[in-house]
């Protein structure tokens, strides 16, 4: 269900926005990013929460955390903090178009310079990477051609091969998107996971939940887990990043953390605290797993996310 949807919500947003297309003004990135949560929210059986901070989001436009609460020691997880930005079509004289994202260089790359720094000091003391997720209409799609990845509705770059470029300000022909189509990732290798074979612990209690009819009374369904591993994330994007020729540093290397912070844990539990909600500063994501990396499925996992570029394995 997870894959399906890391499917098709691109699709039907790249419908949705392509109904402004010719009008003065567009939706905007926020529109997206609140579809893209309202459709996460009904994911949390299968280990994805979602919670919202009190007062208006500012900055970033969204946290998203993969955890793996059971890996031995304290846990461990992986951090993006996501800049969305939507593209918009340009007509030049001969009536031909081309898209672009207009405020990439937003406060001459002040804003990515921000991003990217602010991340670097591990905001509220968790390391974080800093990526752009970008919206495209419809009109803006296109099919993955020979190392070219698909243009799709919702795209992600690392925000570090992009701040760069946009350092005081850059050109159109730096802002468009088939300047950044190589090495763009989708939704789907984001959130299309294979499944962990192993007993899952119940999903975190909610109201109401789902049950079946049994002879016996009614039994609430359990959902298996997604391999969510915050190392097996990270493999995925460094291989993807590796295939792109416009990257700003090819020797990084993407890496997860160790220490689960508590209120992490809280989260995963369904417990979070009022103190908890107030610290938040923007909408946050929660993404977790049984695995561990001493699981024997493990390295199963890992075999079944190694694939052709555009083929994800997943639920």
């Amino acid at each position: 269900m997870l894959c399906e949807f890391a499917s098709r919500f691109p699709k039907d947003l790249a419908i949705l926005l392509e109904r402004d297309r010719h009008l003065t003004r567009n939706f905007r990135e926020e529109t997206a990013t609140d579809l893209l949560m309202m459709g996460l929210v009904s994911l949390q059986p299968f280990g994805v929460r979602v919670d919202f901070p009190d007062e208006t989001a500012t900055g970033a436009d969204m946290d998203w955390i993969y955890a793996a609460p059971h890996e031995v020691g304290s846990g461990s997880y992986l951090r993006l903090m996501i800049q969305a930005k939507r593209s918009k079509e340009a007509t030049l004289k001969d009536g031909s178009t081309y898209w672009y994202y207009d405020h990439l260089d937003h406060g001459k790359g002040s804003q990515a310079q921000t991003l990217v720094s602010h991340a670097a000091t591990k905001p509220d003391g968790m390391d974080t990477l800093p990526l752009y997720m970008f919206y495209h209409p419809e009109t803006a799609l296109a099919s993955a051609a020979g190392a070219l990845p698909a243009v799709e509705g919702v795209n992600i770059r690392l925000a570090r091969d992009i701040v760069g470029k946009v350092a005081g300000g850059c050109k159109r022909k730096e802002k468009k998107v088939s300047h950044w189509r190589p090495g763009f990732m989708t939704l789907s290798d984001l959130l299309c996971w294979p499944v962990v074979p192993l007993p899952a612990p119940p999903p975190p209690p909610a109201t109401p939940v789902t049950e079946f009819v049994r002879a016996t009374g009614l039994d609430p369904i359990l959902y298996p887990g997604l391999a969510f591993h915050p190392e097996l994330v990270a493999e995925r994007i460094n291989a993807i990043r590796r295939e792109s020729a416009r990257t700003a540093d090819p020797d990084f290397q993407v890496r997860p953390s160790e220490g689960l912070p508590d209120e992490i844990r809280r989260a995963i539990a369904g417990e979070v605290t009022a103190k908890d909600r107030a610290a938040l500063k923007r909408p946050r994501v929660v993404l977790s797993t049984p695995l561990t990396r001493e699981d024997p499925h493990f390295d199963e996992a890992r075999a079944a996310i190694t694939r052709r570029r555009g083929r994800p394995a997943g639920n």
